[in-house]
């Protein structure tokens, strides 16, 4: 399939109608208290072999860093009794591990504003991946941390589903040299509510072989129900995700076969609606293994039954096929009067092969043809477990992240060129020139369908925190639940002419931020009366005659004109230009622009653009902090939150992981806030939540003299603070 280019126009400045004054931003005052530990080295890429030969939780649990302080809160996997005696009320830390981030709906596929335009949208992805990836220790349980080494995904626009593929010993014995796993672990919550904020479902991962009886698992009540399905329905529901991932991968007697596809049946029956089960292509119905490496009339019980009862929502096809299997795979699935892309994920061991495939993607996508089935990834986290040596600071995780960007957006690193550059070399695993991009066959999607959208280019990372654009705390941390909807296309830039250029360079700044911790920053040098824009955003924002546009940015190298770009859905192959205003100063600056002008009309795109005087500009630096599209500016600030207490302190010397409670009231808040007050006046960030629970997992001992003084503030989706509530933590 050959890319197809926009014809992009000259990003140029227009002033249409009145400008507001740019103006200089306020300043907060806070104390920054660093005491974060040193970290270990980088887990070893886990790569799957055959099937699922390297099963999930196989490896020896170790304990984290001290830096997480003496009981942060952990995630663990459950047993069959465990699972039937599930109850938030006596699951260890159940409360602080929930996601309570809604599911984003997803905008309506735009063919004009796609990076490939002709690129047809009806294929999904699922991706099954390690998290985080965390250093030195192979348990992925924890939800946030006080360290920077720590892969937070930035490529949510091409995923439908998404399952943690890792395994989580019993609660209690992660620090046991060869720990018991439970055959069931719930995903990540920071995870899911990153996923959820972009409208991908998240799914709990099943796997079996455990050393436990299965018929455990299966057990049927008198009644017809099947506990163990009733409480995973209940688990998802509590813990907030979609579904499971279902990978029943070890022989069991034929009885226990047919008991669990009458369970799967029961568990389709009763589970809510958009509840999403996916089947693994490995049991057959008379509990043997036979990868069948396709959709046919072996596996296809599993998810359809003979009188036409939905069974399983889909199925994750093993890896050995070939042109023929998944055209069969899709005539099979139609034949039981199933949508293909619905139904079957032919599945890519991206771990394993990474971007020397043998199975070639061209057979679920012909070159000139009808796409056949949906894909799904294994392991896609190899961007960052491939690159080996020191990654404890966000500079030495680079490589790992353009890695990442080659995986996703193509070798070129623009979604809007992807395409291989050669063939694959099964023997060069990493020369990315041998991997389409993920984007050369997966539209790009997204959830701005709504007023307001805002963004701070958050990636869920960093190594100190900004609030206002001012230094909140300067330890480490890792959130992905706290991230950002972060830009459609990375990166796509184009010249004035509409070509692709390299005079302008993209990239996340971990060094400075408005909020969170990155901003987005424009780098490079323009020759005179050179543009180039960046398309940021897919959006379908209808706009009303109180709708303004915000931008927040600093300049901190030669002078470009910048401008914001609307691309409106009834003319898609034209751009309008806005310019933006700098105030004086080095600090950050808030422009505002009233777009009411445009009343009734789409936004289908957001970009921003760059332009040299006659003289040229040399050296650019431009950093942006903050994005919005807004309905009104007179937003109000969320309440106070109430109820907010110190619920559990559990001290080690003079660090203690402090566990907090208040009422979540989510109406208009997009987060809440969690500080330290100091003995001088400053404040010092703890941590960020969308929940009514955190733990802040190692707060030391500072200069209270006993006592700390806690607060918490609700936030806005575009800001706006609540008074602060307070509570007292005595030592």
């Amino acid at each position: 399939m050959s890319p197809h280019e926009h014809n992009s126009a000259r990003p140029q400045a227009r002033q249409d109608g009145r400008e507001r004054a740019a103006v200089p931003l306020p300043r907060r005052r806070f104390l920054h208290l660093g005491t974060a530990g040193a970290v270990a080295a980088a887990l070893p890429l886990t790569a799957a072999g055959s099937a699922f030969a390297a099963a999930p939780g196989t490896g020896r649990a170790l304990a984290a860093p001290a830096a997480f302080g003496p009981e942060p809160p952990l995630m663990h996997g459950y047993s069959g009794p465990q699972v039937k005696a599930w109850s938030p009320e006596t699951d260890r830390h159940a409360r602080y591990l929930r996601s309570r981030v809604p599911l984003a709906p997803r905008i309506a596929p735009f063919a004009p504003t796609q990076a490939h335009p002709g690129l047809d949208p009806r294929p999904r992805l699922m991706v099954l991946a390690n998290d985080y990836v965390q250093p030195g220790w192979e348990t992925e349980g924890y939800p946030y941390g006080p360290v920077a080494e720590a892969y937070a995904l930035r490529f949510w626009q091409y995923a439908d589903l998404y399952a943690s593929w890792h395994g989580l010993p019993l609660d209690g014995r992660h620090d046991v040299e060869e720990p018991p796993y439970g055959f069931i672990n719930v995903p990540n919550p920071g995870y899911t509510d990153a996923a959820h904020r972009n409208g991908v479902r998240s799914l709990g991962c099943w796997f079996w072989p455990r050393p436990e009886d299965f018929a455990e698992i299966v057990e049927k009540t008198p009644q017809g129900t099947f506990p163990v399905a009733d409480k995973l329905i209940e688990m998802a529901g509590y813990f907030g995700f979609d579904g499971y991932f279902i990978n029943q991968e070890a022989v069991i007697p034929v009885e226990q076969a047919e008991a669990l596809m009458e369970m799967l049946t029961y568990l389709a029956r009763t589970a809510p609606e958009g509840f999403h089960v996916q089947w693994y292509d490995s049991l057959t119905v008379d509990g043997g293994i036979d990868y069948q490496n396709e959709f046919n009339a072996v596996n296809s019980p599993w998810v359809v039954g003979s009188d036409g009862q939905r069974i399983s929502t889909s199925i994750f096809l093993n890896y050995w096929w070939n042109d023929a299997k998944v055209k069969a795979s899709r005539e099979h699935a139609l034949s039981h009067g199933l949508d293909p892309f619905e139904a079957v994920y032919t599945g890519q061991e991206i771990g394993k092969y990474q971007f020397g495939q043998p199975y070639d993607p061209a057979a679920i996508f012909p070159e000139g043809g009808e796409p056949r089935t949906s894909w799904a990834f294994l392991g896609s986290e190899m961007v960052w477990a491939t690159v080996t040596g020191d990654k404890s600071t966000i500079a030495a995780q680079a490589p790992a992240y353009t890695r990442e960007r080659q995986l996703w957006s193509g070798p070129a690193q623009d979604p809007s060129r992807s395409g291989r550059t050669h063939e694959p070399d099964t023997g060069k695993p990493l020369d990315p020139g041998g991997w389409d991009g993920t984007a050369h066959h997966i539209v790009e999607k997204s959830p701005i369908g709504r007023l307001p959208f805002v963004t701070r280019f958050c990636t869920g990372t960093g190594e100190r925190f900004f609030i206002d654009g001012e230094q909140a705390g300067d330890r480490p941390w890792f959130d992905i639940g706290v991230q950002d909807l972060l830009p459609t296309w990375q990166w796509w830039v184009r010249d004035g002419d509409g070509a692709p250029s390299d005079a302008v360079r993209v990239d996340y700044d971990h060094t400075d931020a408005y909020d969170g911790g990155s901003s987005l920053r424009l780098t490079g040098s323009l020759k005179p009366g050179e543009s180039a824009g960046v398309r940021l955003y897919k959006t379908a924002l209808t706009l009303t005659p109180t709708t303004s546009l915000g931008l927040v940015h600093r300049r901190s190298g030669g002078a470009a004109e910048l401008t914001v770009g609307l691309v409106f859905a009834d003319d898609p192959t034209g751009t309008t230009w806005l310019t933006v205003e700098d105030a004086a100063g080095p600090g950050w600056t808030r422009w505002t622009r009233g777009l009411g002008r445009w009343a009734g009309r789409t936004v289908a795109a957001i970009g921003v653009g760059l332009t040299a005087g006659a003289h040229g500009a040399q050296d650019l630096a431009v950093n942006l902090g903050e994005l919005r599209l807004t309905a009104d500016e007179r937003e109000r600030a969320p309440r106070t939150p109430a109820g907010f207490t110190v619920d559990r302190v559990v001290r080690a010397a003079d660090v203690a992981s402090v566990y907090l409670g208040w009422e979540f009231a989510p109406r208009g808040v997009a987060h809440y806030d969690l500080f330290r007050r100091t003995p001088d006046g400053g404040r010092e960030w703890l941590g960020r939540t969308f929940d009514g629970a955190y733990c802040v997992p190692s707060l030391a001992l500072g200069a209270e003299s006993g006592t700390a003084r806690l607060e918490l503030e609700a936030v806005s989706p575009t800001g706006r603070r609540s008074e602060p509530a307070h509570t007292r933590l005595t030592w």
